[in-house]
């Protein structure tokens, strides 16, 4: 049976030829129907319910009775809840991401809040951005996408006032805070 396979006397070279041709243009038609702009493109979609993710962590941490206690929220978010909530509403009155929006299929976006708290928890704990999906029900790509934009947000806002040579002034300023 392997011969039969190999043994290619049987076609006569017009009509290999001939079926070869009519492969590849099988092939060429097929591909200008997957490539037209009028073919219905698919994208695998997975509702993360976002709304929850939200709602868990305004629960947490941000409603008048949070879950999680100021300093607990210090250790977690290596800052105090009054300047990450002050970075946040910098962040969204200066930068569109940040801002409230919709998809092209009318899904709202994430919430700055949300945007942020990804971002300050990935650069708090150095914890890989997929962690945070069962949490914020946020996907690693919007994560990772959501820690660049956020890193570059705080390079703009604050980069003359904090990014700079102490002066002799801070110095003394850091001294007195540390005693």
């Amino acid at each position: 049976m392997a011969s039969g396979l190999l043994d290619n006397s049987s076609d006569s070279p017009d009509e290999s030829n001939d079926s070869s041709m009519e492969f590849f243009l099988n092939a060429l038609h097929f591909l200008e129907d997957t490539t037209s702009s009028s073919a219905p493109q698919t994208r695998r979609y997975t509702d993360r319910r976002w709304k929850i993710g939200l709602a868990t962590l305004l629960n947490d941490w941000f409603v008048q009775k949070p879950k999680y206690k100021d300093d607990y929220f210090r250790k977690k978010f290596r800052m105090d809840k009054t300047m990450f909530l002050d970075i946040v509403h910098d962040i969204e009155a200066n930068f569109p991401y940040f801002q409230e929006r919709y998809d092209a299929r009318k899904r709202k976006s994430f919430t700055a809040i949300q945007k942020c708290t990804s971002a300050v928890r990935q650069l708090a704990t150095g914890n890989a951005p997929d962690e945070y999906d069962e949490y914020l029900c946020m996907a690693a790509r919007t994560a990772r996408e959501t820690l660049d934009y956020f890193c570059d947000a705080i390079i703009r806002l604050y980069s003359r006032e904090y990014l700079r040579r102490l002066t002799s002034h801070d110095v003394a300023q850091r001294s007195n805070y540390y005693a």
